[in-house]
């Protein structure tokens, strides 16, 4: 059996794992975990040669903290094949080509926000959601998942200590799936959300923003064990061949690395506008516990 972990964005995780498990039978996928089992496992466990799976594809990012602080990566993991595609150009000059060889990127998760249509003034930037008239009343994903994450850092980033305290006064008491739900029924005036929750409201109540500064990029990372069986370098391939990575960006709306595979629509119309914290940042954008 090959051992698979599996932490990927909600809307693409039961096809994910579907058709993985039709094209290898041999997969054993590691069981749904709940977002504050899987912030503590990668934050403590993840990189233990006991705790880690054949093949990982997770997109929390002390995931990656934990691996660039190990003395010697490669007693656990394994370099990343050769033979996989590279990244594709307009990705790798925002700044994501891989630091190490001991990962790779397959997609990117973009985070954008919805407002609800009666919000005055609309909000258009990150910026507009630490207002006193609405930070009160954004929704982000719970703090144990990797967005509240990103949105933290990223508030600070573009508005200083007026973002920092925006983040702080979210209301982080829904899963991703559900704000899209609640800013519909105008429960909260904002929500951020990955931009593929972002296609369609069950009662046309709220838009979706493509923020000023730039939807906030969050990567999909594979990590390999070091002496895996071929089969686990089979799945791997097929992670970033055209046919599934078209099902990440039509299915997932996720950002392709494969550069033969055309980017969602609201990426293209939005011309790849997207903000990276770069390496550095993302590797200590949560402390990691030994």
């Amino acid at each position: 059996m090959i051992d698979l972990h599996l932490a990927v964005p909600p809307n693409i995780a039961r096809k994910t794992a579907d058709d993985l498990r039709k094209n290898f039978p041999q997969l054993d996928i590691r069981p749904h975990q709940t977002h504050a089992e899987m912030d503590d496992f990668f934050r403590r466990e993840f990189g233990k040669p006991e705790q880690t799976a054949d093949l990982t594809l997770t997109a929390y990012p002390w995931a990656l903290s934990r691996l660039v602080a190990m003395d010697d990566p490669g007693q656990v993991f394994a370099p990343m094949p050769r033979t996989l595609p590279a990244l594709r150009s307009d990705l790798a000059e925002l700044g994501l080509a891989e630091i190490n060889p001991y990962y790779r990127v397959t997609s990117l998760v973009c985070f954008v926000f919805i407002a609800h249509k009666d919000v005055s003034p609309f909000p258009l930037s990150w910026a507009d959601l630490c207002e006193e008239d609405i930070c009160d009343a954004v929704a982000v994903p719970p703090e144990a998942t990797p967005a509240f994450a990103l949105y933290s850092y990223f508030q600070n980033k573009f508005n200083g200590r007026k973002g920092q305290e925006a983040a702080q006064r979210a209301n982080t008491s829904l899963l991703p799936q559900e704000i899209n739900l609640a800013v519909d029924a105008g429960k909260f005036k904002a929500g951020v959300l990955l931009s593929a929750f972002g296609r369609m409201f069950r009662h046309g109540n709220a838009r979706t923003v493509w923020p000023k500064e730039g939807a906030l990029a969050l990567p999909l990372l594979a990590f390999i064990k070091k002496d895996v069986p071929q089969e686990v370098l089979n799945v791997l391939h097929t992670l970033f061949s055209p046919s599934f990575q078209h099902v990440l960006a039509g299915n997932g709306g996720l950002v392709p690395v494969h550069a033969d595979v055309d980017f969602p629509s609201e990426v293209t119309e939005n011309n790849c506008h997207i903000e990276w914290m770069g390496w550095e940042d993302f590797t200590t954008l949560k402390k990691t516990d030994s």
